[in-house]
């Protein structure tokens, strides 16, 4: 024992046992020289009085899980007192996750929704229902080979032994069986516009282009793509236009939809800067003349006398700089 009154370099600590809620806290004093103590008083519920146990060793079981702040007050023979807090976890979790909608063949998406209290997560634990192997990542993607109702399980485990899963039944669907159909030829030349429809049952479409209708009429070379949507799957299919060079005679049109959808409405030279001024004529298949423009700003929506013209085949004769007479058919398709 010391001498009273005289007390060598007194360390008061304390360190506590990790666990979950429902359980009792181990609390052990550090604290030395331990032949120099005379009391240690301990103050549990944080509230600055030294009054709730005493001893080397404490026994405590909190009734809220979170994190608490503990104290330790020691007191040596000599009359010096020193003090320290600590803040103790008391562990507690509730799992849950959510997942998007999914599709064979395409990412599923899974985030961790798990509320944790007291205590900090050691693992995390994901089984997707099939024969695949498990994820341990906290939040996953898994791609489904096959459509289906999976059981997915989610497990979470703490530093201090907490543990809780939760199972949650999932719908896999398959995504829309669709064909793309081209009317015209995918390398355009002079004008040549293609056709690209789409076979098969979808909920909904949406091209590249901004489209949403079953089909559309491309005149410019390019990549493009269209995805088609069914009971939330989706797929999407790529394909590319290509064109072949215009070289010096006007490239006309031969197909246009003037419906007012922002879409290819107007007839168009697509080289007519480079080729015009232009002079055209246009005539019906019982010969009336619908258009007669000099120098044509690539303007005219179909429509004569102020009413759009009928889906039908319609003669042009364009003369250019050149003055040479080009001729042949352009479409109007609504």
């Amino acid at each position: 024992m010391c001498i009273p009154g005289w007390v060598v370099a007194l360390t008061v600590d304390f360190k506590a046992t990790k666990v979950c809620s429902g359980n009792a806290t181990t609390l052990v004093s550090l604290s030395t020289p331990r032949d120099s103590i005379r009391y240690l008083l301990w103050d549990l519920n944080g509230d600055g009085k030294f009054g709730d146990a005493a001893g080397d060793t404490v026994l405590f079981t909190f009734t809220v899980s979170g994190y608490h702040n503990v104290g330790l007050k020691v007191l040596t023979y000599s009359g010096v007192s020193k003090a320290i807090y600590h803040l103790i976890g008391v562990g507690e979790l509730t799992v849950d996750y959510t997942f998007n909608t999914g599709c064979s063949t395409q990412p599923s998406y899974f985030n961790d929704r798990t509320i944790v209290l007291g205590d900090t997560v050691s693992s995390y634990t994901w089984n997707f229902g099939d024969v695949t192997p498990q994820s341990h990542d906290r939040n996953t993607t898994h791609i489904y080979t096959a459509s289906g109702q999976f059981l997915v399980k989610f497990k979470v485990v703490t530093t201090a032994g907490c543990a809780d899963s939760i199972s949650k039944t999932i719908f896999i669907g398959n995504p829309p069986a669709v064909n793309l159909v081209f009317s015209g030829d995918t390398l355009l030349a002079k004008g040549d516009s293609v056709i690209v429809s789409v076979q098969g049952t979808t909920d909904s479409l949406l091209w590249s282009t901004g489209q949403k209708s079953s089909a559309i009429i491309l005149k410019t070379a390019g990549n493009y793509w269209l995805r088609a949507f069914l009971g939330g799957c989706y797929i999407q299919k790529s394909f590319r236009i290509r064109t072949t060079n215009y070289g010096a005679d006007p490239v006309i049109e031969t197909l246009f939809t003037p419906n007012g959808d922002g879409f290819n409405d107007y007839w168009e030279i697509l080289n007519l800067s480079k080729v015009g001024p232009c002079d055209v004529t246009v005539y019906s298949r019982s010969g009336e003349k619908v258009l007669s423009r000099t120098g044509y700003a690539n303007d005219w929506d179909g429509s004569f006398n102020g009413i759009i013209l009928a889906n039908d085949t319609y003669y042009y004769f364009v003369r250019c700089l050149d003055q040479v007479l080009h001729q042949g058919t352009v479409n109007i398709l609504k």
